[in-house]
């Protein structure tokens, strides 16, 4: 009797010591999951990122105004800088061009994209007009959404500011009265700062100022 008193005392110590062991096991790891550090790369909202860093897509596309450095054909280089050959082709270094514009980005690093920019423009001048087709390239560094992520703000899920360079050229087309067409090209190179609010995870507007490809536009950009 005494033996088997000792034997259902010690199953009963066991069980106790094993169901309370489970009990706190199953509590840290509850604890663990409760607390696990967010994935890296997400901002603090937990939603995707404005500017989605290597490997993201957005492509944009607004209405605005370029700026040309210059113009060249036949006769060689015109810059627009002031007076050239008895012409005058601009005023304080802008050609103004009305343009459609549409430009690629492709994420190459978690806060840089490189991308393309073209479009269609053109305006009136000298009783005829021009017409211009310009492509080029840019890089934005996207310098919000790198404070976003390191002080964990949610806003860097919707807002993105980022400043870059574009360079590049196109064609450009010189229409006169009673004189025909001359074709040629152009040069455009400058700066940029833009501004982009995401409604939701794929599609946002923007607006950019700038030299070179954009005075200033705005439009609609979309991540693919």
């Amino acid at each position: 009797m005494k033996n088997l008193m000792k034997l259902f005392t010690v199953l009963v110590v066991v069980m106790f010591s094993t169901s309370t062991f489970a009990e706190e096991l199953g509590l840290k790891v509850a604890n663990m999951n409760l607390y696990a550090p967010t994935a890296k790369g997400k901002s603090s909202s937990g939603g995707g990122k404005a500017f989605e860093g290597k490997g993201s897509k957005q492509i944009s596309i607004g209405l605005g105004l370029s700026s040309y450095i210059g113009e060249f054909g036949k006769g060689g280089f015109n810059n627009y800088l002031g007076n050239r050959g008895g012409y005058y082709w601009g005023r304080g270094a802008f050609w103004y061009s009305g343009t459609l514009s549409v430009q690629a980005e492709f994420g190459v690093h978690d806060y840089v994209g490189v991308g393309l920019v073209t479009g269609l423009g053109g305006r009136a001048f000298g009783g005829g007009g021009r017409f211009y087709l310009p492509v080029g390239i840019l890089a934005n560094f996207h310098f919000f959404q790198l404070v976003a992520d390191k002080k964990g703000l949610g806003i860097g899920d919707a807002l993105d500011l980022y400043f870059g360079l574009n360079f590049g050229t196109g064609l450009g087309v010189a229409f006169a009265k009673g004189a025909g067409s001359q074709v040629g090209g152009i040069v455009f190179a400058g700066p940029q700062f833009g501004v982009k609010y995401f409604f939701n995870p794929k599609i946002g507007v923007y607006g950019e100022f700038g030299y070179g490809k954009s005075i200033f536009e705005a439009g609609v950009s979309i991540k693919l």
